[in-house]
Order: structure tokens, then sequence, then C-alpha cells
């Protein structure tokens, strides 16, 4: 290009920057006489308003089996940007056999060897991986919720006081948002005496009992919602749970809810939400009733259930 071309062009810039100007109305009233804030002023006031946030939490919902806890955990996850990691437990040690394929499951194989870890290095190689993924998915907005598998720890354990809860494991190394969702004990003791998934400890009645108080007592001060409330009226009992984790809601969330699947899912299966029957008491059952039953009974009335197989199934309000 030529110097004419070149100051030409310069000249024809400069014409239609005055043409702009000339169309240009100055503001009309009083102009602040301050600064206009700098643009590092700006960044500085938001990185402190970031330090001053409170980090964002791993929520956490427990629950025993057989209690309604795989619905209202599948109602969890139909929220926006929720992920669901169903029946969680570093410490279980139930229903894989030794010698079974697990390639990507390094607690499990680590047991397994002549010198399996110590319950401390589970705990530093299960958070270390826990916060590979709540970092990244806090980064990308989206939200983690852990459904324990509280059923390992307090029904099939030995002596459930010696080995770590996992809500307390959890808060020390995360900011923790936790609910727990409870059901009548006789419905969901039936609905596991069915399965056969009431081994020793909790057996009989008054057994499951005593391990239910256990459980109850490890999470002193965690918001309690009912299964029972939750199928009588789904949407208030929906955003209730999603209050107590600080989760918003879709308010579609019903429509999703169908296409959601977890582990655990070992009810009475059916799309609609509703209370269903207590089932029949089978022998076995009815002469648990034979003899006192203390903490079945200080159980009933720590959620406000009625203890008595003929009353009614919904707690008290």
């Amino acid at each position: 290009m030529t110097d004419t071309g070149s100051a030409a062009d310069l000249q024809r810039f400069v014409d239609d920057a005055l043409a702009l100007l000339g169309s240009y109305q100055p503001l009309r009233g009083p102009v602040s006489s301050e600064p206009l804030e700098s643009l590092l002023d700006q960044c500085r006031a938001q990185t402190a308003r970031l330090a001053a946030a409170e980090a964002e939490p791993v929520r956490m919902i427990h629950h025993f089996a057989c209690t309604g806890g795989t619905l209202m955990t599948r109602a969890l996850a139909c929220q926006p940007n929720v992920i669901v990691l169903s029946e969680v437990d570093p410490f279980s040690r139930w229903f894989r056999p030794p010698g079974s394929f697990a390639p990507s499951d390094l607690i499990f194989l680590s047991r397994q060897s002549r010198l399996p870890p110590s319950e401390a290095t589970i705990e530093r190689m299960f958070v270390s991986a826990l916060k590979c993924l709540w970092e990244d998915s806090t980064r990308d907005g989206r939200r983690l919720v852990l459904r324990d598998h509280s059923h390992s720890h307090f029904c099939a354990a030995a002596d459930p006081s010696e080995r770590p809860v996992m809500g307390a494991m959890i808060a020390r190394h995360f900011t923790v948002r936790q609910v727990l969702t409870v059901r009548h004990p006789l419905d969901s003791f039936l609905s596991l005496h069915l399965l056969k998934s009431a081994p020793g400890p909790v057996a009989h009645l008054e057994g499951y009992a005593t391990r239910y108080l256990a459980f109850l007592d490890a999470y002193p001060g965690v918001e309690i919602r009912h299964y029972e409330h939750f199928v009588t009226d789904p949407e208030t009992e929906c955003h209730r749970l999603a209050d107590a984790l600080a989760l918003p809601v879709n308010p579609r969330w019903q429509d999703v809810l169908p296409i959601i699947s977890l582990s655990g899912n070992s009810g009475r299966n059916g799309r609609r939400i509703a209370l269903r029957p207590r089932r029949p008491l089978p022998e076995t059952v009815q002469h648990d009733f034979c003899a006192p039953t203390p903490a079945y009974e200080a159980l009933c009335a720590r959620l406000g259930y009625d203890p008595d197989p003929t009353g009614a199934q919904a707690p008290t309000r």
C-alpha cells in the first residue's frame, strides 16, 4: 500500500469517528465526580467475596435399609446438577467375595492382599479420591451427594463402635450438609426380614431396634425426615430434603424420577408414590412381641411412631 493510500484510509477512519461523535448527547442530570472502580479493585473485591463464601459442601443422606431411602435419594438425583453416589462405605465388607474381579476398586483389592491396609490408610485412599471428584464437580458447578451404606456399619458389623462413622469421617475433611431419613422400624424390619437381609445382630426386632438407636446416636443434631410424610406429600417433602442439603429444586422433578436408577432399590416397585400397607407379620416376628421390647418401644417413641403392630404407620407430626 502506498503512503497516499494509507493517509486516505486514516482520513476515512477519522471522518467516521467524528460523524459518530456528532450524534453524541451528553448525560443529563448530575454526574458523579467519584472515579470509576478500577478493574483491579473489582478483581480484589470478587476474590475477597469468594474467600469469605462458605465452601461447597459434600452432601450426605443417611438411612437404614428398607426405609424408602432409595426413593428419596432418587428424588435428590432429579435436582439440577446433582451427582449421587449411592451406597458408599469404604469400610464395608459386604457382598463381594474374596478374589472377585474389581479392576477399579483399589480399596477392595488392597484388602485382599496378604498385608491389608489399616483403616487409617483406607480413609486416606477414600478421601483422596473423593477430593478429586469434589474439586472437579465444584469447578463445573455440580453438587455432590453421598448416600452411605449404613447397613454395612450398623447391621452387619460385629461391633459398630469399632469402625469410623461415615458422616464424622467426611466432616474431618470437607464442609458437610447431612440429612437422615427414617421409616416405621417395624415396617423396615419386616421388609428386611422378607429379603433375608437380617443377619445375626439384627435377626430379631429388639436387636434391630438396638442397632437403629446406635445409628441415630451416631448422627446427633442431624435433621430427620420421615418416609411416610414423603410418600404422602412428595412435593413438600422433596423441598424439605433439598433445603436440608442446600439444593435447588427442579419443579418438574417427578417427571424425571422414572428414569433415575440407583443401587439398593430392593423394595416394592411402582411408578406411583404412595404409602403401602404394612406387610403381614410372620410367625418369628409375632414371637418377638411375646417378650418385652424396650429398645423397640424407645425407638418408636424417639421417632414419633406407634409401636403397636396394629397401630398407625405414619408418625405423629
